[in-house]
């Protein structure tokens, strides 16, 4: 079990130094101690976007299969998605499609 830990740990700090680097994400969002991590989706003028989110939410989760969730509905999260936290491979997936969606 602490292998898992210590794997999922790693996967969550690689995702967010991934996704911070990602042209259309704001801000990474709570302390990130979970399997997921809370991202903003941010619009052509850098604020956070629920228009801009679900369309990625739309694309990513239902037609493609990637474990994303919006979250732009709840208090203090206009704009958010939820990524989960998978293997290595499917959190560089998850970037992977995000950056496509956002350029």
């Amino acid at each position: 079990m602490s292998h898992a830990v210590a794997t999922l740990n790693q996967n969550r700090k690689a995702l967010i130094e991934a996704l911070s680097n990602t042209k259309g994400v704001g801000r990474i969002l709570g302390g990130n101690q979970a399997n997921f991590v809370l991202c903003e989706i941010l619009d052509e003028e850098g604020k956070p976007s629920n228009t801009k989110a679900v369309e990625v939410y739309k694309t990513m989760a239902e037609s493609r299969g990637v474990v994303v969730r919006f979250r732009g509905s709840e208090i203090g999260c206009e704009g958010c998605l939820r990524v989960t936290v998978g293997t290595k491979e499917e959190c560089e997936e998850a970037v992977k499609q995000m950056s496509a969606l956002l350029a």
